[in-house]
């Protein structure tokens, strides 16, 4: 009889071990996943105090960070050039209201409604699923407002 208390005894202490060890991965994984989310948080923050710095001191940065400064303002106005370039590649324009792409050839935002300068018929035609009622436009989907005429769609 004593040979079966000890392997009971046994098997208790091995399945205590098991269960305790299953908590400890279980308690280790919980807190490596605060862990990451900490540290994203905190890259976060870093990239809001960069953004925030850069925007109180792109015109007068200290020299210590200057050249980093006048990176940034290279960075951005390449950014700004390349996606003047899609725009003329895809025939659209940005909308100065709402800063939505909008076809040459719109004469009105699809987005916001606000007319656009110098309409242009040479720009790339949009396959119409819907049609404007005012001027019998072609409306593609997600726009609000006929391009050509202005009017609000349904």
């Amino acid at each position: 009889m004593a040979l079966l208390d000890d392997i009971g005894k046994k098997i208790t202490a091995t399945t205590q071990n098991v269960v305790r060890g299953t908590k400890d991965l279980t308690d280790i994984a919980r807190l490596n996943s605060l862990i990451a989310d900490e540290q994203k948080q905190v890259t976060s923050l870093y990239s809001q105090i960069g953004k925030l710095y850069y925007e109180t001191a792109e015109h007068d940065p200290d020299s210590a960070l200057g050249k980093l400064c006048l990176a940034v303002t290279v960075a951005n106005d390449r950014i700004a050039k390349h996606d003047e370039d899609i725009r003329t590649i895809k025939g659209s324009r940005r909308c100065p209201q709402c800063g939505e792409n909008v076809p040459l050839s719109s004469g009105f935002c699809g987005i916001c409604g606000a007319k656009m300068e110098e309409a242009q018929n040479n720009g790339p035609n949009v396959p119409a699923k819907r049609f404007c009622t005012n001027c019998g436009e072609g409306i593609s989907d997600g726009m609000v407002f006929c391009t050509s005429c202005g009017q609000k769609v349904e």
